[in-house]
């Protein structure tokens, strides 16, 4: 099964999340701005929460994935106030009729003087094990 990490990030937050799960699943994790160039049987995509909403370059991301190009996403993220972008994201791919997988990861990201250090060693552990769990469940 081909794998590719995508995540957008402005702080290195969610990009620090995302280099800890390609670490895990053995693939270079990368901007959103570097598109798939094949197709994708997991993708782990993640993003970050500015405002409330989903950074404006992670929402072209998701319009321009090809939906036959990608089998199904694993949706991760951090944020300091906002819970998860997951749920805007998980919307917008399914509007697009690209399949999410249940069980997003998530934890706090550090902005101004909230959260400091985090993500930290033990929340990279967790996404790291939560995308191997994810790579072994997906073997056919």
């Amino acid at each position: 099964m081909n794998i590719a990490v995508r995540y957008q990030s402005r702080s290195g937050n969610t990009r620090g999340v995302a280099e800890a799960i390609g670490k895990a699943v053995g693939v270079e994790a990368q901007d959103c701005s570097v598109p798939l160039d094949e197709a994708a049987g997991l993708l782990f995509l993640g993003g970050a929460v500015y405002g409330a909403r989903l950074d404006e370059k992670m929402r072209a991301y998701i319009e321009q994935l090809d939906p036959q190009g990608v089998k199904k996403v694993a949706l991760f993220g951090t944020s300091a106030l906002v819970k998860s972008g997951a749920a805007q994201m998980r919307e917008r791919l399914e509007e697009r009729h690209i399949k999410v997988l249940d069980g997003d990861f998530y934890c706090r990201g550090a902005f101004t003087f909230m959260h400091r250090g985090h993500p930290d060693a033990e929340d990279l552990r967790q996404a790291a094990a939560w995308a191997r769990v994810l790579i072994d469940s997906s073997k056919d």
